[in-house]
């Protein structure tokens, strides 16, 4: 059986980016959900027609979050993994780590491209609080087909990296109990810590 790793306190991520770790699952899981009630669901047309913009909206709120995320991270490295940790491991969580973060903006990005090169030509509304501006792709939809493809596989490939990164967030926080979980979990006492 594996001894928890009880040698020091694992360091923690800053309330920011555990803010922001939350909030964009939530937002990606959502989307995800929405994408697949769109996909495979057979809904009244104004029912659809209200998902698909909210899943526009959505998207491009993730998108901006996500590009902060990436912009916050280049100036506050993550806590590091426990010596307990196999170079295996390590070597995998970096690689997981980087591909999520590839997948949140490949997903986004091809479903403003997508939105911007349809051939419906629709405002992408943000709320119907103001339209966020289109990719410059040509009006006759020639690139329509492809994007879907790609947003589509995007959202798969994301799905399944997200399935693995909370499979492995369970076997650190239930089975090693290293510490590793807690580092992004919310902290609600405000204490001097950043």
């Amino acid at each position: 059986m594996i001894q928890p790793d009880t040698s020091a306190v694992a360091p923690r991520y800053t309330r920011m980016a555990s803010l922001l770790h939350w909030l964009i699952a939530a937002l990606i899981l959502t989307q995800i959900g929405l994408g697949l009630v769109m996909d495979h669901a057979t809904l009244d047309d104004m029912v659809a027609f209200s998902l698909f913009q909210t899943h526009r909206a959505l998207g491009i709120v993730a998108l901006v979050l996500i590009a902060f995320r990436l912009f916050w991270r280049l100036g506050h490295k993550p806590p590091v993994l426990p010596a307990s940790v196999a170079p295996m491991v390590r070597k995998l969580a970096a690689s997981t780590h980087f591909l999520l973060y590839v997948g949140q903006m490949v997903s986004p990005l091809s479903g403003w491209a997508l939105a911007s090169a349809s051939s419906l030509a629709l405002p992408l509304s943000l709320f119907g609080l103001f339209d966020w501006p289109l990719l410059p792709f040509p009006a006759d939809g020639r690139f329509e087909a492809p994007l879907r493809e790609v947003h589509h596989w995007a959202g798969w490939m994301l799905a399944a990296l997200i399935a693995g990164h909370i499979a492995a967030a369970l076997w650190h926080g239930l089975i090693r109990k290293d510490g590793v979980f807690t580092q992004i979990l919310p902290r609600f006492s405000w204490s001097k810590r950043p």
